[in-house]
């Protein structure tokens, strides 16, 4: 066999392995459906505008979708006040976030994030051989303390998960003033608003996009809200020079010509953005009842997902699977660094609502094995 000069940071990395899909479930428990609340996904799927638009974009999938997104672009400059030359898009937040990665860091430099955090820049970090610091959460949320401790002479890159996935915690926007005003101007910072719509309906919420500095990147996906996840968009805004850079780094033709107009549709549908914050809060309520109830621990929600904590890795492991069993796909949040949690998504009412009460049985069921 040929030994291929492979580098030593690309064979100790391990392939992205994502929540609990649909079909394994199926397939490995024997049950014939299978509620989804693994992934953040929106309940509601994809509204009938953008099915709409999809079908006849189709006719035209032989051309080359535009570079630039222009129509896309410009509808997000409008949308928020920005300049076009202040947004990029790209295949959702974390292709953004390698192109980021890549373009403002080296081999000798470092990127600088929390632990329990959001995967993707642990993954897309690591990819490119960057050196990767983080510092422990405080309280299940970012330690913005510790991180400016954590800053060294080569840090390049400060991400932030807000709302942070998995926990579903918040910074607040006096935190947020307080830190960015400490942080060196030669420091990029990256803040991902991927659940930004559901963080907004909280008092204090910090809105990235109403700073103009000169280090600060702002992330937006459509997958969650917006239902796109399928086809994966994501933009990111910040100052022009910034942005300049990653269009140097991006693919070409990102996103593709469907997901662009799939975009713009979407982003049009007021109506399904609001039924889908609408239709969160009945899940998140119906959640947080429920395990107020069963008297298990749980951080305070500003997403579109719950995360738990119970007793042990081997009580976590339990509750899945059986939950599983049930036709509930939850997701065991140690991939991100935390043994005891469990993320759990909002679904429709009815998916929800089974969801509870298959919490309850299966917890009724096994709770007296982990009993302290």
């Amino acid at each position: 066999m040929t030994d291929f000069s492979i580098p030593e940071y690309v064979k100790a990395l391990d392939p992205y392995k994502p929540g609990n899909q649909r079909q394994a479930i199926k397939l490995r428990e024997n049950v014939s459906e299978v509620f989804s609340l693994a992934s953040n996904e929106n309940p509601l799927g994809t509204s009938q505008r953008v099915i709409d638009t999809i079908a006849e974009v189709s006719k035209n999938l032989g051309i080359y979708p535009d570079p630039a997104s222009s129509e896309l672009v410009n509808l997000i400059a409008q949308k928020f006040n920005k300049k076009p030359s202040q947004i990029v898009c790209g295949h959702g937040s974390e292709s953004l976030i390698a192109h980021i990665v890549n373009a403002f860091s080296d081999i000798n430099t470092r990127v600088l994030t929390s632990m329990g955090t959001f995967a993707g820049i642990y993954v897309k970090t690591n990819k490119i051989g960057r050196k990767l610091n983080r510092v422990p959460l405080k309280d299940w949320g970012y330690d913005l303390e510790a991180l400016l401790r954590r800053i060294h002479s080569n840090t390049r890159i400060i991400y932030i998960s807000n709302p942070n996935n998995p926990t579903g915690s918040m910074i607040y926007k006096d935190e947020f003033e307080w830190f960015i005003q400490q942080v060196p101007e030669n420091i990029v910072v990256v803040l991902d608003e991927a659940y930004s719509v559901y963080g907004a309906q909280h008092e204090g919420y910090v809105d990235g996009l109403s700073y103009d500095l000169p280090n600060l990147i702002v992330l937006h996906t459509l997958s969650k809200t917006h239902g796109l996840a399928g086809l994966r968009v994501g933009y990111a805004i910040g100052p022009e020079n910034l942005i300049d850079i990653l269009y140097k780094v991006k693919l070409p033709f990102e996103p593709s010509l469907i997901a662009q107009k799939a975009a713009v549709a979407a982003l049009n549908d007021y109506d399904f953005l609001t039924e889908t914050i609408r239709i969160n809060k009945i899940g998140i309520d119906m959640l947080i009842n429920t395990f107020l109830k069963l008297e298990i621990e749980f951080i305070y929600p500003r997403a579109n997902f719950i995360m738990i904590l119970l007793s042990s890795d081997e009580f976590v492991e339990e509750f899945v699977r059986h939950s599983n069993e049930h036709g509930v796909a939850i997701r065991n949040c140690r991939p991100f660094g935390i043994s005891r949690g469990i993320r759990i998504s909002t679904g429709t009412p009815e998916q929800t609502e089974y969801a509870c009460h298959v919490f309850e049985h299966v917890y009724n069921e096994i709770k007296d094995k982990y009993k302290l």
